[in-house]
């Protein structure tokens, strides 16, 4: 990011194309601070997870090594850090499910993390545990505060989803922490920035609540920041 300039708001923006050179066919997924962890967990479309240590990338990272086999797995979907590890991976789809479990269930080889519904694909990832809040976000802008608390982690990955947020299109999750303001982008490069303590926690599901008002637009993802 220090090859990225500094600019004035409302400037014209970078294309990150341009500063990483992508093969035919790729696109951007995640974008992780450095050092955010001891892993990092990768998940497909189809619902696979694999773990990748933090050693094995940033500075240390070998060009042209290869994580996940896409063409065997499905397109990567999402990447997050696990902090530590007995940190567990909290995956939802874009139908609204969710499964959580712990990291250090999965294989090094990877394995199967969510088992989906008829023609439900995985959209996002975090970290999670017993005390977590997870933000969830759907395309029509509303979103919800799920607490941990109440929803139960399975023991080990590859079961079926619970239902995290009623969506017709869940988007994106990120973890809160204890003093988190929310971002929201949308496809038409629009943010909104506000307090996660504006939206109510629930440990049951809901539709959510609007965060974001949309016209002829979608959102497209969330980041957190603490302040």
């Amino acid at each position: 990011m220090n090859r990225l300039p500094e600019m004035p708001i409302r400037a014209k923006g970078t294309a990150l194309a341009d500063l990483l050179p992508l093969r035919p066919g790729e696109r951007f997924v995640a974008a992780l601070p450095e050092d955010g962890g001891e892993q990092i967990a990768l998940v497909g479309q189809r619902g696979w997870v694999m773990t990748v240590r933090a050693s094995f990338v940033g500075k240390n990272m070998i060009p042209g090594v290869v994580y996940y086999d896409a063409a065997k797995y499905g397109p990567l979907a999402a990447a997050c850090w696990l902090p530590g590890s007995a940190d567990e991976v909290f995956i939802a789809t874009q139908q609204g499910f969710a499964i959580r479990f712990p990291a250090q269930r999965v294989p090094k080889t990877g394995c199967l993390g969510i088992r989906l519904e008829k023609n439900d694909i995985a959209v996002a990832a975090t970290a999670a545990n017993d005390g977590s809040s997870v933000f969830l976000l759907g395309a029509d802008g509303k979103g919800t505060i799920r607490l941990m608390a109440g929803f139960a982690a399975n023991r080990s990955p590859g079961g079926g989803g619970k239902v995290a947020l009623k969506t017709d299109k869940l988007v994106d999750a990120a973890t809160l922490g204890a003093e988190s303001d929310v971002f929201i982008i949308s496809r038409n490069s629009k943010i909104i920035r506000f307090q996660a303590a504006e939206v109510p926690p629930k440990e049951g599901v809901v539709q959510g609540v609007n965060c974001m008002a949309l016209r002829g637009d979608e959102t497209a993802a969330v980041a957190v920041a603490e302040v």
